[in-house]
């Protein structure tokens, strides 16, 4: 089962802007951000709504295509809206935490039909920030278009949905500070941000998280430092340093890089501050002509008094242990040590350095970090974590894309 924090207020986040700004995107990825942090997350639209409706024709994009000459349509588009904000309610009423609204809120008298929904509906505390994105941008547009509404209505042509959104625009209006809403603008995808009347701590992590996102993809590649004489003895944690059959996959590594990458020496480098992985790193890294930035972020998880025995010796020396690790994997740390529930707190910064990242990123760290780093972009349920496999001496690359994240793996031998 999930693990989650507890909010003391339940908060709803609200996104505001036209098509093709990219506000699916960025509820995507803030809805991945929040359960990964623990948060129970959600996300509702008038997509989702009309996903759940047999009845509707679902070649019809309810959310961009509008005529106001057709009342039925006007209606149906209205019903959505309201039935993914009270799927909003319920979830909150529930045991969510947080809420991600994506539907009709292109106007003020949109917003404040929704602000006297929340208002009326939701007995319990309760914040609401908005997020607007704007966009003026005809290239972003375009992709934006190309990424999200192709891939669904691949019928429609690029013309008939730039039509919809010129309709859409006569009547848009933008977040004002005389609405006294709590808001964020994204313009131009955080080319210009504007922040009013920012409250609390989890609305200024979700600021400072949005500040960070951009629409560029790039490879994002997950390393395990190489063998060490722990990996022949058994043994756990510890900082030895690299065998000889570890610097030769070193070497391997650092060969395979050089084919991939293609002399790019562009790139956002990581490791620990481990032996094993600087090592590894450092072979890599000379082969690439580039050094990476050591981080304590990276290093590997801390088996407390267990640091250092071999897999038979802490069976031995402490079975209670043993069998509290298996009941549950995700919270359980040795005497002294760190659960994994604590490692994605520790790499949570380097989250934020990737998705700042234009270029491609490398990451040579340590089997129970990269599980961490593997879970939020593949969505990953924490409780998860833990039996996600990473092997040694295999290259995992990852391609984040609108919705999802392409992967590939490569075994270097």
């Amino acid at each position: 089962m999930q693990q989650y924090k507890k909010t003391q207020n339940k908060l709803i986040l609200v996104l505001v802007g036209l098509p093709a700004r990219g506000k699916t995107h960025i509820s995507y990825k803030l809805n991945r951000y929040l359960n990964w942090i623990g948060y129970k997350s959600e996300i509702f639209s008038i997509k989702g709504a009309q996903q759940n409706n047999d009845q509707l024709d679902q070649n019809i994009d309810y959310e961009l295509e509008i005529d106001p000459t057709n009342q039925q349509f006007v209606d149906f588009r209205q019903q959505l809206s309201f039935t993914a904000a009270h799927q909003l309610v319920n979830f909150l009423q529930n045991d969510g935490d947080i809420a991600l609204y994506n539907g009709l809120t292109s106007t003020k008298l949109d917003r404040q039909k929704l602000k006297s929904l929340f208002k009326e509906k939701l007995k319990l505390e309760y914040q609401v920030f908005w997020i607007e994105s704007i966009c003026d941008d005809p290239q972003v547009i375009l992709n934006n278009i190309n990424e999200s509404k192709l891939s669904r209505f691949k019928e429609k042509t690029i013309e008939q949905f730039m039509n919809h959104i010129n309709v859409l625009a006569q009547d848009y209006e933008s977040l004002e500070n005389i609405e006294n809403l709590s808001y964020i603008k994204l313009i131009n995808i955080g080319k210009l941000v504007k922040v009013h009347m920012l409250e609390g701590y989890l609305c200024s992590k979700i600021v400072s998280f949005l500040l960070n996102l951009h629409a560029n993809n790039r490879q994002i590649y997950l390393v395990r430092s190489c063998q060490t004489e722990y990996h022949l003895l058994d043994k756990i944690g510890g900082d030895p340093e690299l065998s000889v059959t570890g610097k030769q996959n070193s070497q391997q590594l650092g060969d395979y890089f050089i084919e991939e990458l293609k002399g790019n020496k562009n790139i956002t480098f990581f490791t620990s501050q481990m032996k094993r992985g600087i090592q590894t790193a450092e072979i890599v890294g000379d082969k690439l002509g580039i050094k990476a930035l050591k981080t304590k972020n990276l290093d590997e998880i801390d088996y407390g008094i267990c640091d250092g025995l071999t897999v038979k010796e802490i069976a031995a020396k402490y079975p209670k242990q043993i069998k509290e690790r298996k009941a549950n994997p995700l919270e359980f740390k040795y005497p002294r040590g760190e659960s994994f529930l604590d490692v994605i707190h520790r790499v949570e910064p380097i989250i934020y350095e990737i998705e700042r990242s234009r270029e491609p990123v490398l990451i040579i760290a340590h089997v129970a970090v990269l599980k961490c780093l593997y879970a939020y972009y593949h969505c990953n349920q924490i409780s998860e974590i833990p039996n996600i496999d990473i092997p040694i001496n295999c290259v995992i690359k990852l391609v984040p894309i609108p919705y999802h994240c392409l992967e590939s793996r490569v075994i270097i031998k």
